[in-house]
């Protein structure tokens, strides 16, 4: 992983930031994490803890928005057919679902179409709506979550004599369609808030429609859609997943609920199980190319049905992170072997790469090189695929700069979608590159991490726990805190059922750490750390941490080689400290030394092979002048080639595994730093 700086958001506060809050009765810490989100005021703190659903802003101010309301009513007076057409992820699916609940309540013709992502491609295509028009013979097309950028494609629709409504969220291009279209993005007009998600605006429309109480009989299913769209969780965002959150606990969508207790969801849904596990499964259902069973999750009612509906989606989720983990791997190793790694931008492609995941693709890729990744696949003569971002690169900006290379593109800041002909790649990749490069050096936000503050084991008490719930719902825009507190050692266990996951207790916090088994022995051992965690608030039990980064202080010779294998392995999210880049830069990398230390290892496993850790074996290695950060360098790069394999604690040797050095990432790496 390159190296990511972890920074503190702000320092302590001044008497005139505390004053503001001194009748509140809030704990120092507290008030803390309200000013880090621009709560800086009593008259703010009011607003952002009142979920009154009358504050939501009139939707009448949207552009298109009294223009659409007059076309909808007239298509229902008329008895029109209608058509709504949607986008395969979750913030489509819902804002489909919606609509078309909305509608039947009206007693409207009503279709709704979910596009294929590898057969139709994001939004709408001229052949699609040749297809839809001759299956479904619409008077009335309403697009929800797409179309803004489809001018052409409108402009056929209406050529076969067809109505357009556009509703989107998505950044305005250049050209928009010539139809009433809604979107917050839209900066001539005087709706006050620009984040809403495409359920968002689905929802607006029916308030204008119908008013706020019929508006919020959806709020559930727009929260869903808000949550998993990760749209700033501010203004009437927090306030629609506020009030829709407690719907979805209430039972109201029986899919959910059935999910939920597939996915073991104990207690009460949370925003951040949309985040991490609800919303997943149901956007696994577009990405694996069935995005109705998404729909159907929300709109069936019959629990043996439903039934069916959940186990599917957690199959294709469970096949959908296996192609992920494919992918990245492939991706990785293409990134290595061509040295993509310290590019400006990085961008790889692969005609098997299966589009539908390679956004996942692209988000573990910029978290582990650190900065923006495009990853493209697909049969035939186009790609297919879909871009993130870090802070400070604006992608679509960045993509649009680019746009002579591209079919078509979209999306916002931090995450897009694009296609292009096959034959332009390299042309795009060289153009892109040189635009991020631009960008990065014209920006002024910092590519690094940030933690709120730290905060003592003492200061982790109830009562702050409590203030913590206030913060409900966290997500994009009122992140949950991340703290910073430091430990010595602390026993870490496996769990049984996730090996590679690993628990430990502190104080009153129970931490758990995805992904940080490889970390046990660094946590067990005496040297100072800073752990930097998540705090999630968890209604009817106690709050828990997940560990986001340890930073381990390492002081004598073993304690450094423990920190010297995380980062050879790639586990060490944070750039090395001195102590450590002395030690990496002292790495020899001639082939004679990696041969005398593979000569010792195989004498030693002759006799006997059992391993309980590389540093037992170092200790028993019998070499005139050895090093026990060289052992562990080339055990790491003959591990990585497959010549050393440690099972159930027993190193086993193959000596017909190749020795070329060059193959391994982990000895390049160290001989780029050398």
């Amino acid at each position: 992983m390159c190296g990511m700086e972890y920074k503190v958001r702000c320092g302590e506060l001044t008497p005139r930031q505390l004053a503001a809050f001194n009748q509140s009765g809030y704990s120092e810490k507290f008030i803390r994490l309200l000013i880090e989100r621009g709560i800086d005021t009593k008259e703010k703190a009011d607003k952002f803890f009142n979920f009154d659903p009358n504050q939501l802003h009139d939707p009448m101010l949207l552009k298109g928005m009294p223009e659409a309301v007059a076309r909808l009513r007239d298509a229902i007076n008329r008895k029109q057919r209608v058509l709504i057409i949607g986008d395969y992820d979750a913030d489509g699916i819902c804002a489909t679902a919606i609509l078309y609940k909305y509608l039947l309540t009206q007693r409207v013709r009503t279709s709704y179409f979910l596009p294929e992502r590898d057969a139709d491609g994001y939004g709408l295509n001229i052949d699609l709506i040749g297809r839809l028009h001759e299956k479904f013979q619409p008077e009335l097309l309403i697009t929800v979550d797409c179309g803004i950028s489809c001018p052409e494609e409108i402009k056929y629709a209406q050529s076969l004599g067809i109505d357009c409504i556009v509703t989107d969220h998505h950044a305005i291009p250049e050209q928009t369609p010539n139809c009433i279209c809604v979107d917050p993005k839209f900066t001539d007009q005087a709706y006050p808030f620009d984040d809403l998600c495409g359920a968002g605006v689905a929802l607006k429309l029916v308030q204008a429609m119908e008013g706020l109480e019929v508006a919020k009989n959806y709020f559930d299913i727009c929260a869903i859609a808000t949550v998993a769209d990760i749209v700033s969780l501010t203004d009437e965002n927090r306030v629609i997943v506020h009030h829709g959150l407690k719907m979805l606990n209430q039972g109201t969508v029986p899919g959910i609920t059935a999910l939920a207790r597939a996915c073991n969801i104990r207690g009460t849904i949370k925003s951040g199980d949309i985040s991490f596990r609800l919303g997943p499964k149901i956007n696994a259902s577009g990405r694996m190319g069935n995005a109705k069973r998404g729909l159907d999750v929300i709109l069936e009612q019959d629990e043996t049905r439903l039934e069916r509906i959940v186990k599917n989606l957690l199959y294709m989720n469970t096949k959908r992170q296996e192609l992920c983990t494919v992918i990245f791997n492939e991706c990785v190793q293409l990134i290595e072997q061509e040295s993509l790694q310290n590019d400006s931008a990085i961008v790889v492609a692969k005609p098997e790469w299966e589009s539908g995941v390679l956004g996942i693709v692209a988000v573990r890729l910029a978290e582990k090189y650190g900065r923006p990744c495009i990853v493209l696949g697909g049969k035939g003569e186009i790609y297919k695929g879909s871009g993130r971002s870090i802070a400070g690169i604006h992608l679509v900006e960045c993509i649009t700069k680019a746009a002579e290379c591209l079919s078509t593109f979209g999306g916002h800041a931090m995450a897009a979608g694009m296609s292009l002909p096959v034959t332009k790649f390299e042309a795009f990749r060289t153009l892109f590159q040189k635009i991020v490069t631009e960008a990065a050096a014209a920006q002024t936000a910092e590519n690094c991490k940030y933690y709120d503050f730290e905060i003592s084991e003492s200061e982790l008490n109830p009562q702050f726990f409590q203030e913590v719930a206030m913060l409900e719902p966290t997500g994009c825009g009122n992140p949950a805190p991340v703290l910073m507190t430091v430990m010595r050692e602390t026993r870490a266990v496996s769990l049984p059922s996730h090996p590679s996951h690993t628990k430990f207790d502190s104080g009153q916090l129970k931490y758990i750490f995805f992904g940080g088994a490889a970390f046990n022995s660094i946590l067990a051992a005496p040297c100072v750390k800073s752990v930097i965690f998540e705090l999630q608030h968890n209604e009817g039990a106690a709050p828990q941490a997940v560990v986001k980064c340890v930073i381990p202080f390492a002081i004598n010779d073993e304690e450094k080689a423990l920190v010297l294998q995380r980062y050879l392995h790639d586990d060490l999210a944070v750039t090395p400290d001195q102590n450590l880049q002395e030690v990496i830069h002292g790495l020899s990398i001639d082939r004679s030394v990696f041969i005398d230390y593979y000569k010792a290892t195989l004498n030693l496993v002759s006799q006997n092979n059992y391993c309980p850790s590389v540093l037992k074996l170092f200790g028993k290695i019998t070499l005139p002048k050895k090093n026990i950060f060289q052992f562990v360098f080339c055990f790491a790069v003959f591990q990585q080639l497959g010549i050393y394999e440690i099972v159930r604690n027993r190193l086993n040797i193959h000596n017909e595994r190749t020795t070329e050095l060059n193959k391994s990432a982990i000895y390049n790496k160290i001989v780029n730093l050398n």
